[in-house]
């Protein structure tokens, strides 16, 4: 393992591939050691099968557009690790953004895009089946939500600071970037408090402490390559002066919420005047926090806003409601 000039770790490059007919290809014993606890990089083949070229993805961004799907074009001109993505412009203009993608600052989002692509959704099945064969977990009766994301992204951009709740497997297919992964565990780099108001809704809670930089790990993504993103592992991305074409795949499990679960409680009891202990700490404590939060859980959840965030959305929709009628 090397270090970059700014003072953070660089991965070593990841093992050969191997020729046995699957897309994933890893060592077995580092994937069951490291799952969801530690970031990691392995080879694939996705960008061999032809199912990824841009304009194939701008084909399936114009479906989406047509059946309200979730696809964004963000301008990141004024973009830094410590920007806000709240913050930045968004484009109508998709056909715009992919014909200039080249020499302008867009980042191109397809959230689901595999619920409007037979073969997206048929990758995602297999991709997934291959990982649980790979962790030797049983993943696929833990999910409670699945995502394909696609990433379609100018030169030399930079994604902002930021965690997230799901197990992510970031998939580069045309173009170079570096990765920045921190510790899911480190509470100064990210303190309960912000990973509390991240669960009650704030995306954008976590901050960039630059001063805490050398505690990340950069991880060189070239095509045929995936990083494994734990869940609310910080980090940040920045292009090289390519285009960048990627697959995010995100799951939600049952395993995590049940953590949210005790944060969306300790926000709660924090907002009292109370001070919770986080997650881990009190395994009895953890137990009753999630037996109350839980009741509020969306029964038939089908967005990431029902699995992850309805607790704390049905919780707010009375206090809120009473605000309103206090202030008239």
């Amino acid at each position: 393992m090397s270090v970059t000039s700014n003072g953070a770790a660089l991965a070593d490059a990841s093992p050969q591939l191997t020729s046995d007919g699957k897309f994933l290809h890893a060592c077995n014993q580092e994937f069951k050691s490291n799952f969801n606890l530690h970031p990691f990089k392995f080879n694939h083949l996705l960008h061999e099968s032809g199912l990824f070229e841009i304009p194939r993805i701008e084909e399936v961004a114009l479906r989406m557009l047509e059946k309200n799907g979730n696809v964004r074009a963000i301008n990141f001109k004024n973009s830094s690790l410590e920007a806000r993505f709240s913050a930045m412009p968004h484009s109508t203009r998709l056909k715009e953004a992919f014909a200039s993608v080249h020499e302008n600052d867009s980042w191109i989002k397809l959230t689901q895009a595999h619920l409007y692509d037979a073969d997206y959704a048929q990758v995602l099945d297999t991709i997934t089946a291959e990982l649980e064969e790979l962790s030797d977990y049983p993943l696929r009766s833990d999910i409670t939500l699945v995502t394909m994301t696609l990433l379609v992204s100018s030169p030399n951009i930079s994604t902002p600071f930021h965690i997230d709740h799901e197990t992510n497997f970031l998939f580069q297919l045309q173009g170079s970037k570096d990765v920045c992964l921190f510790p899911a565990t480190d509470r100064e780099l990210v303190p309960d408090q912000e990973v509390e108001r991240y669960y009650a809704g704030n995306f954008e809670a976590a901050r960039y402490r630059r001063q805490l930089q050398s505690r990340g790990t950069i991880f060189r993504l070239n095509p045929g390559e995936v990083v494994h993103h734990p869940s609310l592992a910080p980090h940040w991305v920045k292009n090289d002066d390519n285009i960048s074409v990627s697959i995010s795949i995100n799951y939600c499990m049952r395993s995590l919420e049940q953590r949210a679960r005790v944060y969306q409680a300790n926000y709660v009891l924090r907002m009292m005047g109370l001070k919770p202990l986080p997650p881990g700490v009190s395994p009895l404590r953890d137990s009753l926090k999630r037996k109350v939060i839980s009741t509020l859980e969306h029964r038939h959840p089908k967005t990431f806003a029902e699995v992850v965030h309805s607790p704390v959305t049905r919780l707010k929709s009375p206090l809120n409601a009473v605000r309103r009628l206090v202030k008239r």
